[in-house]
């Protein structure tokens, strides 16, 4: 195999040794405290739905995977990135654990309207041509709306709760003090 290859299989290995012993961990932490130790692993559904859906379509669809990847992986990294950030702002507000990413909504629809035709229970809406490749461009634009949302709703809120700017200067108060005698206000910087 090229070097290339090599190096997603040493990805792919270290990637699922990780996944893994973390599973081992918060298993036997959750065993230690006298929890259900199983119950987290609810928490692994998006992603276990999500790489179910990404190669179903990639196989169900092939001018996708010839000629259409780069924005088909450029969604998929959007679906990604948006379940870590729910995951994170889950975690740091204390909320319950999100199961669900709206984002999976446009994939999920593309396998199942190819699956059909593939198993010869009905026809496919969208074909296996020009609409299969307006679903992904459509799930891209879709994927940077959200995330991008999510993202600047996400910083705006962490930012007026702690009182900085994070996307904005932020210029130090100043009261104005009008006069009484016409010639403009006066300011002063209060501290």
């Amino acid at each position: 195999m090229p070097f290339t290859s090599w190096y997603m299989v040493y990805g792919a290995v270290v990637l699922l040794f990780a996944t893994g012993s973390s599973i081992a961990h918060v298993m036997t932490v959750r065993r230690e405290r006298g929890q259900d130790p199983f119950k987290p692993l609810f928490g692994l559904t998006p992603l276990l739905a999500m790489w179910t859906l990404i190669p179903a379509y990639l196989f169900l669809q092939p001018t996708i995977l010839e000629s259409q990847l780069v924005p088909f992986v450029l969604y998929v990294g959007l679906i990604n990135a948006h379940t870590v950030g729910q995951i994170i702002v889950a975690h740091i507000v204390k909320s319950e654990f999100p199961s669900l990413n709206v984002l999976m909504a446009p994939l999920a629809f593309g396998v199942i309207d190819s699956l059909g035709p593939h198993l010869g229970l009905w026809p496919s809406v969208l074909g296996d041509g020009v609409y299969q490749v307006a679903l992904v461009f459509m799930s891209l634009g879709i994927a940077v709306g959200v995330y991008g949302s999510f993202v600047y709703s996400a910083i705006t809120t962490i930012c007026d709760y702690l009182d900085i700017w994070c996307l904005f200067i932020k210029h130090p108060f100043v009261e104005e003090i009008h006069c009484m005698n016409g010639n403009g206000p006066i300011q002063k910087k209060r501290n």
